[in-house]
């Protein structure tokens, strides 16, 4: 007797079987089904001085019907729902379910709509179309190692363009970013913020991210010597000298930054029409300053004014 090979046995099975599937599927292929697939929602809008007011669903639950087959090539399509809201100046609700022939798909296949499933009904709000550049607000919690400091933190870009609704940008006046958490920083740091957008509103953004830089340095220290005092708003009849008219200045920030301070850097400014009082009480003086600094204060701090009337002549 000659037995049969093993191996020629399984491979015959597999053969059976991947046969019986096969028909199988050309059957469950032809036959009809209903589907229901998520497809997006497309709004044509042809008209440059309007703009959606609020923002409308992205998808659309569209339920086919059709062979097998046909529903499976479906899927490798760009199927899209789409309304035309060109003509509408001011607002204009749609009933979906009343318009399955705003379902676009390929003409050769043969998968009519069964139904809109939701959602059932939009109201497409328009609004005049405005253009804006608002710059970046920056959200981020950045907490240092002890003796360095955060000395300041810069967007690139700093602002953002945007294009929407002027309910939305006749108000807006900045751009925040989502929020970030650092601690232990000892060094500066760069990273990657996305724009906080506004859902309430329908809003095309220029941009979505920003590079943001924080400038981290160590801590540091600086005296500056005879940093003179200034007197403003001085009323033409009196003539004013500060006392001391010139001070020294105690300043605290990033290292680098203190490096290159010098005194021609900083304003002490007495307001003479705001703070002097006749009673001869000492008065504080303003520092100003373009330096980004922590801390500044003059010694001393408070100051006494002769005041004089001019000579007539």
């Amino acid at each position: 007797m000659i037995s049969k090979s093993p191996a020629k046995d399984y491979r015959a099975m597999l053969i059976v079987t991947a046969l019986a599937f096969f028909l199988w599927l050309v059957v469950r292929m032809n036959k009809t089904y209903d589907h229901a697939y998520d497809i997006p929602l497309k709004v044509i809008n042809n008209n440059p001085a309007k703009c959606l007011k609020f923002p409308v669903p992205k998808i659309v639950r569209v339920e086919f019907v059709g062979r097998g087959v046909d529903l499976v090539r479906l899927q490798f399509y760009d199927i899209v729902y789409e309304v035309d809201i060109s003509d509408v100046k001011d607002r204009i609700p749609i009933n979906l379910t009343e318009h399955p022939e705003f379902v676009h798909f390929p003409e050769d296949i043969t998968v009519p709509v069964k139904s809109i499933i939701r959602p059932q009904e939009i109201l497409f709000q328009l609004d005049d179309l405005r253009e804006k550049v608002v710059p970046v607000r920056i959200n981020a919690d950045v907490k240092t190692e002890p003796g360095f400091s955060l000395i300041g933190a810069k967007a690139a870009p700093d602002s953002i363009r945007i294009r929407g609704p002027a309910a939305f940008l006749d108000t807006l006046t900045h751009i925040n970013t989502n929020t970030k958490s650092f601690k232990g920083v000892s060094l500066p740091i760069s990273e990657e913020f996305e724009i906080k957008k506004n859902t309430n509103f329908y809003a095309d953004y220029l941009n979505e991210k920003v590079r943001v830089d924080f400038d981290v340095q160590r801590l540091a220290e600086k005296e500056l010597n005879n940093v003179p005092v200034e007197v403003m708003n001085i009323p033409q009849q009196f003539e004013v000298v500060p006392l001391p008219s010139f001070v020294k200045l105690y300043i605290k920030g990033g290292e680098k930054v203190l490096a290159n301070a010098e005194k021609e850097d900083f304003r002490v400014i007495i307001n003479f029409r705001r703070d002097w009082s006749q009673n001869g009480d000492r008065i504080p003086a303003t520092i100003q300053t373009d330096l980004n600094i922590i801390y500044v204060e003059s010694r001393p701090a408070l100051f006494e004014l002769i005041v004089q009337r001019k000579k007539a002549g």
